[in-house]
């Protein structure tokens, strides 16, 4: 007789959790909501268009684990040795968070800050001593019915990170979590909720990593919310082994003269599905979107955006690029809107691909929605092709063989995201996992 596989999404796994991480009246009932929506949705389907893409069909729910739980560290010397190494060398920061598997583990922030009132914490902490700096923002930017994976985010997550800046403080060196993930069929829920009140500026970074895997499910959501006159800086750095499905939704709340700018770095999983928006709500809100992937192999990239205008005087510009060898692919659908009423708005949005080998492939579908009669200046522009060979052959005609050639072409090609990468050993990591993806035949 065959074995029956018992989910653990399931309603007493779900009473389990709530009660383990200590969550109160609100947020049992936000679990509890969003179960019922889980249960109620289908898996997205291909055939719509949304996830066309991106087939998740053969995703069974039901093999994956929530069973991630590690203890806790008071100090950085108490986080496990391969952890640390993982980490490499993360540079000046104001604070780290560490979550490892399901457990936000650590999470140290500068004293000055602490007395600044700046936060950088557990959810689930937060929830408990701090609930009205979350609730009304964790599932508000990004609803928990938006889809089955959402729903299912909302009522398992565990662990995920708060970050909280008061009004007028400006975090000088950039805040960090850094995700880790070493237990295999394991699904995380990593959620970070940004917070800038009114003036305050903050820059702070997202790292996913693992080592090689056979199953992981990564389904984290970032809320981002910019408060009036604030200054955000917000960057992605995906770098999972082989073996991790990630599907991310990160959404941006960008208020009355607030500018923030994102950073999407891509380069491991096996499937890794991303949605990064920017709602421009008030008036002279400003966005910068700037996206880089590099994908070998048989990895699968999917990158949707949407720059939506509603306030008067905003801005936003997109830019992203990516290199595929091997047998990758990606996918990338954009689209710019401009509300009814939104008046003087500009809005730009640029991808564009370079193909290494003959069975990588690209497509790119860039989307304009101008509900307005008012003047904008909107702009889109999409490419996908191999290296150029006229390029290639003056530069190896001036001595320099095929491979530093091309070594050289994509250097040049990444160049125009990575001069806009403020943060030094960001950018740097950057440049280093693309010189390895290139040494990789």
């Amino acid at each position: 007789m065959a074995e029956t596989v018992t989910s653990a999404f399931e309603q007493h796994a779900l009473e389990r959790l709530a009660t383990t991480a200590g969550d109160g009246g609100n947020a049992t009932r936000l679990r509890r909501d969003a179960y019922r929506s889980y249960e109620a949705m289908p898996l997205p389907s291909s055939e719509t268009e949304e996830w066309r893409y991106t087939d998740v069909s053969e995703l069974d729910l039901a093999t994956f684990s929530l069973e991630g739980e590690e203890p806790f560290a008071k100090t950085l010397d108490d986080v496990p040795a391969k952890l640390q190494e993982s980490m490499g060398d993360v540079g000046a920061r104001a604070g780290l968070a560490i979550q490892h598997n399901s457990t936000l583990t650590l999470a140290h922030l500068e004293p000055d800050l602490d007395k600044a009132g700046v936060r950088l914490e557990s959810i689930d902490a937060a929830l408990r001593d701090h609930p009205s700096l979350v609730e009304g923002r964790i599932h508000t930017a990004v609803p928990f019915d938006r889809t089955k994976f959402t729903a299912l985010h909302a009522a398992f997550r565990t662990g995920g990170t708060l970050v909280h800046v008061p009004k007028d403080v400006k975090v000088e060196l950039p805040l960090q979590t850094f995700t880790y993930v070493d237990r295999d069929g394991l699904a995380v829920f990593p959620h970070t909720v940004l917070v800038a009140e009114e003036g305050a500026e903050v820059t702070y970074v997202d790292r996913y990593a693992s080592p090689d895997l056979q199953r992981v499910l990564s389904n984290a959501v970032v809320e981002i919310y910019a408060g009036r006159g604030s200054k955000v800086r917000y960057v992605a750095l995906q770098d999972w082994g082989s073996g991790v499905t990630h599907l991310a939704v990160q959404r941006a709340v960008v208020e009355q003269d607030a500018d923030v700018r994102t950073l999407a770095v891509a380069f491991g999983g096996s499937l890794s599905r991303m949605e990064a928006e920017s709602l421009l709500k008030g008036h002279g809100g400003s966005s910068e979107m700037l996206g880089v992937y590099f994908g070998d192999a048989d990895q699968r990239f999917d990158f949707r955006s949407i720059q939506d205008h509603v306030g008067n005087d905003t801005s936003s510009d997109l830019l992203y690029k990516g290199a595929l060898k091997g047998h990758a692919s990606a996918i990338y659908s954009g689209t710019v809107i401009i509300q009814a009423g939104a008046h003087r708005c500009n809005a730009y949005q640029t991808n564009r691909n370079v193909l290494l080998t003959e069975t990588s492939k690209a497509f790119s579908i860039p989307n304009l929605e101008i509900l307005t009669n008012d003047p904008v200046r909107c702009g889109h522009a999409a490419s996908v092709g191999p290296v150029d060979e006229d390029t290639m052959f003056y530069i190896q005609s001036r001595g320099i063989p095929q491979k530093e050639a091309e070594r050289l072409v994509v250097f040049g090609f990444f160049r125009e995201v990575l001069d806009r990468v403020t943060i030094p050993e960001v950018r740097e990591s950057v440049e280093a996992t693309i010189e390895r993806e290139l040494e990789t035949s």
